[in-house]
């Protein structure tokens, strides 16, 4: 089981980082193949930050390994459902069908997959994880200073991308990136905002109809999210992006 209760924090991002990169390898040249490199940077990062900043986190068995393994494992579970041809929540829906249709550029196939990851899976996550910790005291500023090792991660991820599969990922964020005025940075800020909110509606429900309506919503403004992000598609695309792969760091995968 990956990153097991139990397990040193930073042994469970190492074992994630491991899973998702061969996970990238397996992948090779496929339009989900971006988000597991990028999984790897996080992964690489936090786990890092966890040998290298002992006090960083208040709990960082928590950060790297509770939250960690069970917010990766969602991701897992609605891929190995897709790859069974079964049903899959709406926002991995959306971002599965762009991947297989192949005209989206790498930076949208990133943000489709970190949209349904964070804004569907994440506040399943949370509320899992358990938002307060024994003593009773708020996880928000764990979840705050996890935005760190992100936004750490982003450049080389970024690059990353950009050598392996797209070489537009690197000019900028405006030019992969459909929502005008924003950049993926400040997209991914936002909606882990919006994932600790909803983490709290779930955490925080008094009746079985406020229960059934957290995840209504949650659903829904993933999976309107990534109709926006799957909207501008450049037909012939996968033409050119796969030659690029292929002929360069996409072979070796």
């Amino acid at each position: 089981m990956l990153a097991g209760r139990g397990r040193p924090a930073a042994d469970c991002a190492g074992e994630l980082e491991h899973a998702f990169g061969t996970l990238r390898d397996r992948f090779g040249c496929d339009h989900r193949a971006p988000f597991a490199a990028v999984y790897v940077w996080v992964q690489s990062t936090l786990r890092r930050t966890v040998q290298e900043r002992p006090g960083f986190f208040a709990d960082p068995a928590w950060v790297a390994r509770d939250l960690n393994a069970r917010f990766a494992g969602l991701y897992l579970r609605a891929l190995r459902a897709d790859q069974d041809g079964r049903p899959v929540p709406e926002a991995w829906r959306i971002a599965f069908a762009a991947a297989r249709n192949g005209q989206t550029d790498a930076g949208q196939d990133v943000l489709l997959a970190v949209n349904a990851h964070i804004q569907r899976d994440e506040p399943y996550a949370l509320a899992g994880s358990g938002l307060t910790r024994p003593d009773g005291t708020s996880r928000k500023p764990d979840h705050d200073r996890l935005q760190s090792v992100l936004d750490r991660a982003y450049g080389p991820a970024v690059q990353d991308v950009a050598r392996r599969y797209d070489p537009l990922v690197a000019t900028a964020d405006d030019r992969w990136n459909p929502v005008a005025g924003l950049s993926a940075h400040e997209l991914f800020v936002m909606w882990r905002q919006n994932a600790w909110y909803y983490a709290r509606g779930l955490a925080g429900a008094r009746s079985a109809a406020e229960y059934r309506e957290v995840p209504r919503t949650i659903e829904a403004n993933a999976a309107a999210w990534g109709g926006l992000l799957a909207a501008v598609q450049v037909p012939g695309y996968r033409v050119v992006r796969g030659g690029y792969c292929r002929g360069g760091w996409g072979t070796a995968a």
